[in-house]
């Protein structure tokens, strides 16, 4: 059972559920936006970085009472969240990427306006009753509908092989090219057509795994 709370930003979420939960250590990816990173220096909380494989799963394994947080990524690594949540009871789960996945591990927030929603939630476990969590039906199936689109466009070309199951909610389509020159086509080719690219999220060593996402990996929007 959970416990909801509105915040303005995501970050905010964070920051309460730390305080809140008195949580000094936690683990983090590497491959993550440094807005994470800071939040938790400003609550004095000491943080572990893990690395990611290719499918995006943590390539370590963690101790039983460990405070973990780990990102839907794009919102589409759905059953990675559902594998840690079974492993660890202290999963935090950063649907940033994610704004209508349901509730799951020890606690869960999302960033609202990622999704045009004015509010960003957190949830904590806890005794009491669940609250209720209402999904815009509509709006999410837009998005998986585009997401399906985009999929059935790129997928023969994409390194990255999805399988989110029936339940996810994409953020966008996350294309990773074969070679730098070829992210850095599509990318110009996409912001010709008017859509805005980002890379995510700041540089990382070149020799760490994650690099290639940073420099190969090209976030479509859905809309």
């Amino acid at each position: 059972m959970y416990s909801v709370m509105k915040f303005d930003l995501a970050r905010n979420a964070l920051r309460y559920l730390v305080k809140s939960e008195k949580i000094t250590e936690i683990s983090i990816p590497y491959y993550l936006c440094d807005v994470v990173r800071h939040t938790l220096f400003e609550e004095k909380c000491k943080i572990k970085f893990y690395h990611i494989d290719d499918n995006f799963m943590p390539d370590c394994d963690f101790e039983e009472n460990e405070y973990i947080l780990y990102p839907n990524y794009f919102g589409v690594f759905g059953r990675n969240v559902l594998d840690l949540a079974e492993k660890y009871k202290n999963l935090i789960v950063d649907n940033a990427h994610s704004y209508y996945d349901k509730p799951i591990g020890f606690a869960c927030f999302n960033a609202g306006h990622k999704f045009g929603q004015k509010d960003s939630l957190l949830w904590i476990k806890n005794n009491n009753k669940e609250e209720d969590f209402f999904v815009d039906k509509s709006l999410a199936q837009q998005r998986k509908n585009k997401f399906m689109e985009l999929s059935e466009k790129y997928n023969s070309q994409n390194l990255i092989k999805f399988n989110p199951g029936e339940e996810f909610y994409p953020f966008v389509y996350p294309f990773l090219a074969e070679s730098e020159e070829k992210a850095d086509m599509l990318a110009k080719k996409l912001q010709q057509e008017g859509k805005i690219i980002y890379r995510y999220w700041n540089p990382l060593p070149t020799n760490y795994n994650e690099y290639k996402f940073y420099s190969r990996l090209v976030p479509i929007p859905l809309f």
